[in-house]
């Protein structure tokens, strides 16, 4: 015997067959492929969805843990464990075999204003976790392929795309009548509003203490906006390592900070990645400008965050805590990949953050670097 169900789901007909032989139902499960729906225009979903600055696109999601410190920027997170392998067939655990945990971060809120600035803000923290420019996040681990309907079994976090230029360091950033609010209680997330800007509003509770927080891009490349802003009227401080921290704001339960790059990492999605063999002076060029250089280093000589790059390889230069040198290929080098080691005289400490590049990267910046007259 044998019974047909017929369903119409969104203008697809689906048919299932309750009871049957196998060779019907793989008939029927051949022709309803997945790809079928997505040649015909059915599946409509983008694995690289990019929201904008008019409409910013916010995400509920697993996102990657980008090694964030799990003892102080994860603190109140749970940490996962293994588990024994399982055998459908045999209906035995494995005893040599195990899952790992996913690395990943649960009910993270992940946010995009288009190729100015993504981010992503942590609903069991309460804190902004890290912020990029570039991208956004390739959903395909989680979403499954179009094509197929699958998506990754284990490691379904998606993957972060882009120029990654802040990252949390430390225990919560935030004071409030000068004590962190680490040491006020675990945080409460309370939800998110949409103000008139159409940027999302987080609204917390640490303790006693009802807080809510905007982050939006700042006024120059790779710069974040952040108001706090409390329902008490408290005092609000902020202050993490090695991040430069500007106040533009500052009153009773009221705080607005612009907050500079403290890290640099690309990441892609596309495997494998391109690997430059060659290092030319217009692979630094466009290095430039896509790593967020050109928000600090003029070329014509204008001073900003950082020296110029105008006439510098072969200058003199002096520093805080150093002796004067000679700018060479070692200095360039050294500069790119630990900006702390040397803070050149007239400029703030912990401006730039290290980036960590391929070999041919960072000869194509000196490269470049030397070329600038």
């Amino acid at each position: 015997m044998k019974n047909n169900c017929v369903i119409k789901f969104s203008g697809v007909l689906l048919a299932f067959f309750v009871y049957g032989n196998a060779e019907v139902q793989a008939n029927v499960e051949q022709s309803l492929k997945v790809s079928d729906y997505a040649e015909k225009g059915y599946l409509t979903f983008d694995n690289k969805p990019l929201g904008s600055l008019n409409r910013p696109l916010v995400l509920r999601t697993f996102v990657p843990t980008l090694e964030l410190s799990k003892e102080s920027v994860l603190s109140n997170h749970s940490s996962g464990s293994t588990s024994p392998k399982y055998s459908p067939s045999s209906g035995k655990e494995s005893d040599n075999k195990n899952y790992q945990p996913i690395d990943g971060i649960p009910a993270a809120i992940a946010v995009n204003l288009g190729k100015t600035l993504s981010y992503v803000w942590d609903t069991t923290e309460c804190r902004l976790l890290y912020a990029w420019t570039d991208g956004f996040l390739d959903m395909l681990n989680y979403w499954g392929d179009r094509a197929s309907g699958r998506r990754k079994g284990f490691g379904y976090v998606p993957r972060l795309y882009g120029f990654v230029f802040y990252k949390a360091v430390g225990k919560h950033p935030l004071k409030i009548d000068g004590v962190s609010v680490s040491e006020l209680g675990t945080p409460k997330y309370n939800g998110y509003s949409i103000g008139e800007d159409r940027l999302p509003v987080y609204d917390y509770r640490i303790g006693k203490h009802n807080l809510s927080l905007k982050i939006n891009s700042g006024p120059s490349a790779q710069t974040l906006k952040l108001d706090f802003s409390s329902k008490d009227n408290e005092k609000l401080e902020f202050s993490s390592p090695n991040t430069q921290v500007e106040i533009k704001n500052k009153n009773s339960g009221k705080l607005s900070i612009i907050i500079r790059p403290n890290a640099g990492e690309r990441f892609s999605t596309d495997e494998p990645k391109e690997v430059i063999k060659k290092p030319s002076r217009e692979i630094g060029e466009r290095l430039y400008t896509s790593l967020g250089c050109i928000a600090c280093h003029s070329l014509d000589g204008g001073k900003n965050h950082g020296p110029t790059l105008k006439g510098s390889y072969g200058s003199k230069r002096e520093f805080l805590k150093a002796s004067p040198m000679v700018i060479d290929e070692a200095y360039i080098r050294e500069s790119i990949e630990k900006p702390m080691a040397k803070t050149v005289k007239g400029y703030l400490t912990g401006m730039m953050p290290p980036y960590k590049l391929q070999e041919a990267e960072y000869n194509s910046l000196i490269l470049f670097i030397k070329s600038v007259r």
